[in-house]
């Protein structure tokens, strides 16, 4: 029988979805299925009405010529005509595939044209967000390079067989067109996916059951690659042995004497920032990052493309072309999710739209410690984590009653990396998912029993803590809930799965339930592998680097229909490293629009990620596995910096207290802005001078001390260069509504001494409790007011409004980012700051905030300094050597999160 929803795709066609032709194809459906219920395919349209998505945007070296236009008009379209047709099936809108039609040309565009038989090497990068459709794109991208006339098609994906097996079957529905285990075998199976639109099929050397093994060539009969009437796809993981027999397969393949193969080659890296870097010294490249460059040396002609979420890949590291790395020295391209997309910012940002879907781990460290080794024995969950799967079996039953299509559902919980303890928790989990659901088997829906039973009344609880506005009421969810959550099964995700216990989505895409789990892993959640309908994770690790955080956020993507029901279980600390991170990921989005608009090359993008003040432990992380010191630069153009972590002694504050006491008088009379004290054009030299009088902690990244000289190389960058812009700075002393601060006087603007009210912010119960530092709670110094000081009324204004006329910033509110570019010399603000304890002592703040009590005074400095946008350069770079053994002595480098997983 026809699915009604496809139907409705096929009725709309390349139109725009609105709410009038949504009538009209609801009127239509009702006369072709007048006995079906319908609400489902409605409720799936109407997830569709107004959905936008932007083409995106790139930074070109222009070494290549563009040819996509010229040549669009003479080249048959046929896989990719039928790619768009099932998009369009599967409910991508118009919007939508209009984007993505735009996103491949551009890029196939900076690829090399297989028409030109010179010879010619192209490298570029395309950045998406995590989970945010790459996977579309790029099979997209491959459809029109098989179109344009690439004989060689390679998709790497991760290192795990479960995801390559993953992104084939998806290679199979999006581009080949058949099963291609049945191609392998020679068969002729049915088509599926888009090879229902067309009557070619491309050739395979890879299937969903196989990686590349020379006996899969036999299905070529024998045809050289050279004569080959369709392309050839591979999709293969990045493991030496299959890399390996592709090489030697390729160099078989070419003629007596020949040196390399006379057929475009395209290569297409998923998640390139993994296992495809060169991760040791340039003479010995890793392993993965060697074959793939001598894979690129087989041909004459030959563009590789990688694909990653995280712009601070460390193929950012060194574009140095004389090392002939996969540096993306042609294109750097950034696609835009849709509307619909729910992302970082979303989430953990304070203005987010679904931040209220965030939950407080407060209650594992004792019984699965932060810092554990592959031996720690476990035999009990925490309250959180039971509550967490509860909810998640609650929100089965609620998406069953809405009549959701897409059956797969799924829980993530990542808490260690090792597998030995992966297994352990699965079993404890397994343990406590049969005791509850067997409870609710025998109890839930009897109407005067279930309250007796504990497990059963904390569900309702849970229920009503959750759930209360979801459109069905307990009585409902109790009746259906065995029915929903009988098929669940606990799976350990890792190179230890076996092929029973594997996510196997696929095989239950038919079945009436789909494939119900709850999946306990580590690193190999972490890379590209799709929970599908995943709504409840449980999140608990710890890491400052970005791109390993980012992949870990399993929970970003496309939730049409239950976006309401998803919730997240993680520390606060995670989710200010997650808040942060979406910060710094929207400032280098923006530098790519800044160096578009001003047709700046890929190698100023790499400089940009490198240089950014946020990513420099990323940087010397990545550099530290070649040695124990290293040098990285910063640029602190556009950037703005803040000190949240703060001595927590008395004496320090004291002195901090009096040194600042001191610098300001020693600026004269004050001018009021506002409710702000502010000084104007003061000299580098004092303003450097002042600041290293100060006590600043070094877990403000950015005032990490030279690992030789033991200087900030920030301060000495602010008292001695040659930026005209920095030669002066305008200094602020923020004001707030706790008390006064009598400790800090200076001069007001009636020439007497003054003092202002300070700032009340609370501090997070510092790790280890004895620390001497203490962090503010949401990282949150200053304020984005804090940008305007002094600025032009109608410039404000001006940026204000180019803000709300964009619609990517609806609901969001003015970025500190865009003010600052209004600036034209640096800001100093200064922030007295009065520590208050969590406002409810039994609220679910009270177990991080640390009581007022344990902080030895009620006035604490902090300070945030504001750069204006400047020409960027050699000169204007701010070096920092770095030391590994200082960065462990004081808490801020991870240890390896790859190396010690206990992966076979």
């Amino acid at each position: 029988m026809s699915d009604p929803f496809v139907t409705a795709m096929g009725i709309i066609g390349t139109r725009d979805l609105t709410e009038e032709l949504l009538a009209d194809v609801m009127a239509k459906l009702a006369l072709v299925f007048p006995d079906m219920d319908l609400e489902p395919a409605r409720l799936q349209l109407e997830a569709r009405l107004g959905l936008t998505m932007s083409s995106g945007e790139g930074l070109t070296s222009g070494e290549n010529e563009p040819w996509v236009e010229d040549a669009k008009a003479s080249i048959k379209w046929t896989y990719w005509d039928s790619y768009a047709k099932q998009l369009q099936s599967q409910g991508f809108t118009a919007p939508i595939l209009r984007a993505i039609d735009e996103d491949t040309d551009n890029i196939l565009t900076e690829c090399g044209n297989p028409a030109v038989k010179e010879g010619w090497r192209i490298q570029g990068l395309v950045m998406g967000d995590v989970q945010s459709g790459k996977t579309a794109n790029y099979c997209g991208l491959i459809s029109k390079a098989a179109d344009s006339g690439y004989k060689v098609i390679v998709l790497l994906t991760g290192m795990i067989e479960e995801l390559r097996s993953q992104s084939q079957e998806r290679m199979d529905e999006g581009f080949v067109g058949r099963d291609s285990n049945d191609i392998l075998d020679g068969q002729q199976g049915p088509f599926i996916g888009a090879g229902r639109y067309r009557q070619v099929i491309p050739n395979v050397l890879t299937s969903v059951s196989s990686d590349f093994l020379t006996a899969n060539q036999r299905s070529l009969k024998g045809i050289p690659l050279q004569n080959l009437n369709e392309p050839l796809l591979l999709v293969m993981k990045k493991n030496t042995t299959p890399l390996k027999r592709l090489i030697d397969f390729l160099k078989h393949q070419m003629h007596h004497g020949a040196t390399k193969l006379d057929i475009p080659l395209l290569i297409l890296d998923d998640e390139a920032d993994n296992a495809s870097v060169n991760a040791k010294k340039d003479e010995d490249p890793a392993r993965i990052n060697g074959l793939i460059r001598e894979l690129l040396d087989q041909f004459r002609r030959a563009s590789y493309v990688g694909y990653t979420a995280t712009p601070f890949a460390n193929v950012f590291i060194n574009p140095d072309p004389k090392r002939n790395d996969l540096f993306p020295s042609n294109f750097i391209y950034s696609l835009k999710p849709p509307s619909n997309y729910v992302g970082a910012a979303s989430i953990f940002m304070e203005d987010g739209r679904l931040a209220g879907q965030l939950e407080t781990i407060t209650d594992i460290e004792p019984i699965i410690p932060e810092k554990h080794g592959k031996d720690l024995e476990l035999d009990v969950l925490p309250e959180s984590m039971t509550d967490a799967i509860g909810v998640f079996l609650i929100s089965c039953a609620i998406r069953d009653l809405r009549g959701e299509p897409l059956k797969h559902r799924s829980m993530l919980i990542n808490v260690s990396r090792f597998t030995d303890v992966q297994a352990r928790l699965a079993e404890v989990v397994k343990e406590h998912l049969y005791a509850l659901v067997n409870e609710v088997k025998q109890y839930l829906a009897a109407d005067g029993i279930w309250g007796k039973h504990g497990p059963l009344v904390k569900l309702e609880s849970l229920f009503h803590t959750h759930y209360a506005d979801c459109g069905f009421g307990w009585d409902e969810i109790r009746a259906k809930l065995y029915d929903s959550v009988a098929s669940v099964k606990v799976l350990t995700i890792n190179q230890k799965t076996e092929a029973e216990d594997k996510l196997n989505y696929r095989q239950y895409r038919n079945t009436e339930k789909g494939r119900r789990v709850i999946a306990i892993g580590g690193l190999t959640l972490s890379r590209g592998l799709t929970l599908e309908g995943l709504c409840v994770s449980y999140f608990y690790r710890n890491s400052k680097a970005y791109d390993t955080l980012l992949q870990m956020g399993r929970w970003f993507g496309y939730r049409p229909g239950y976006e309401d029901l998803c919730r997240i279980w993680m520390t606060e600390e995670a989710q200010e490293w997650f808040g942060h991170i979406s910060e710094v990921v929207s400032e280098l989005r923006a530098d790519i629009r800044y160096m578009h608009v001003n047709r700046l090359p890929p190698s100023r993008f790499g400089i940009r990620v490198r240089s950014h003040p946020d990513t420099l432990l990323v940087t010397a992380q990545n550099k530290m596995r070649n040695s124990d010191e290293v040098e990285v630069e910063a640029s602190f153009s556009g950037r703005g910096i803040e000190t949240p972590v703060l001595p927590r002694s008395g004496a320090m504050n004291a002195e901090n207290t009096r040194v600042t006491t001191r610098f300001l008088q020693n600026l004269g009379r004050s001018e009021l802005s506002g409710s702000r004290h502010v000084w104007r054009n003061v000299p580098s030299k004092d303003v450097g001078a002042y600041l290293q009088t100060l006590s600043i902690s070094p877990h403000n990244q950015a005032f990490i001390a030279d690992a030789r000289t033991g200087e900030s190389p920030l301060i000495s960058f602010v008292m001695d260069n040659d930026v005209e812009s920095l030669q002066t700075w305008d200094i602020c002393v923020a004001q707030g509504d706790g008390d006064l601060a009598d400790e800090l006087q200076f001069i007001g603007p009636d020439g007497t001494s003054t003092s202002i009210k300070k700032r009340e912010r609370q501090f997070e119960r510092p790790r280890p409790s004895d620390s001497i530092y203490v962090k503010v709670n949401k990282q949150r110094v200053g304020e984005i007011a804090d940008e305007k000081v002094d600025l032009p009324k109608e410039s404000i204004k001006k940026v204000e409004d180019a803000w709300r006329d964009d619609s990517k910033n609806e609901g969001k509110r003015v970025s500190g980012r865009a003010y600052r570019a209004l600036r034209d010399r640096p800001l100093l603000t200064i922030h007295p700051i009065q520590p208050v304890s969590p406002g409810n002592p039994d609220g679910k703040s009270a177990n991080r905030i640390l009581p007022t009590s344990q902080i030895d005074t009620d006035l604490l400095l902090a300070i945030s300094l504001s750069f204006p946008q400047y020409e960027e350069s050699n000169k204007t770079s701010v070096p920092y050597r770095i030391n590994k053994v200082y960065l462990r002595n004081i808490g801020l480098l991870d240890e390896d999160e790859g190396s010690d997983e206990d992966l076979d």
